[in-house]
């Protein structure tokens, strides 16, 4: 029997490189776009601790399901301008893979404070403040417009008695407000004070005071004044004559 000895080559191993996880390849992505993580969180409307976790392979601190951090992988790598599809199938083999299905489609368990950025809510607390304020002024300025105007009288008292033909009916009303004095318009001043003196007949005067707006709503007021001609004399003036 012959024996052939076969000669074979050594065997050589060869060293495979590890694929780099998906977090670090994001993040060698995002330095090569010379992007910061300031403007990339400004970019996504992601806070950037959560940017940064995700980079740092840091997942469970990314408080979410893991079904919103796929959606963080893929908003990131597109702000960058990459094709997001073979990110969003490393980060599923690599960290879907033994997620628990129930895992996967729970609720997000994101503080909402973590999507929102400060100048937009500060927008939108301007924009919600100028609006409150502009229906604020409306509603008054209606409110103001429906409700009849205010009329205060200063001088006569109802029922006073005079021993004098004339008498100033004084007071104040809006600015702005007709004055009308037995239907007679009266002159007031800007600021909706007024005074006018009304002559009277001997016995009792009844006079009517009216403001009126524009739109047709107004306020009474009537003073019935006594106007005697002579004064009764007193016992002591009796007396005395």
């Amino acid at each position: 029997m012959v024996i052939t000895y076969l000669h074979m080559k050594p065997f050589k191993k060869t060293k495979l490189e590890p694929t780099k996880r998906v977090c670090l390849a994001i993040k060698q992505a995002r330095l090569a776009k010379g992007v910061s993580l300031e403007d990339l969180s400004k970019k996504t409307k992601i806070n950037q601790e959560y940017l940064q976790a995700l980079e740092e392979c840091r997942f469970s601190d990314v408080d979410c399901a893991q079904i919103y951090q796929k959606n963080f992988i893929k908003k990131y790598v597109e702000a960058l301008g990459l094709d997001a599809s073979a990110y969003l199938e490393q980060f599923s083999d690599e960290e879907l893979r033994f997620v628990p299905t129930k895992k996967q489609h729970g609720a997000p368990n994101c503080n909402k404070r973590y999507f929102s950025n400060l100048p937009q809510i500060l927008r939108y607390v301007v924009v919600g403040a100028i609006v409150l304020t502009v229906s604020l002024y409306l509603g008054g300025q209606i409110k103001h417009t429906l409700e009849p105007p205010l009329l205060t009288l200063l001088s006569p008292d109802d029922g006073q008695i005079i021993y004098e033909s004339g008498i100033a009916i004084r007071g104040y009303t809006e600015p702005e407000v007709k004055i009308l004095i037995n239907g007679e318009t009266i002159v007031s001043d800007e600021y909706g004070n007024f005074s006018e003196n009304v002559t009277l007949n001997p016995g009792i005067n009844a006079v009517t005071i009216r403001a009126e707006k524009k739109h047709g709503k107004a306020t009474e007021e009537v003073r019935h004044i006594i106007f005697k001609q002579t004064k009764s004399l007193t016992t002591a003036q009796l007396r005395k004559s």
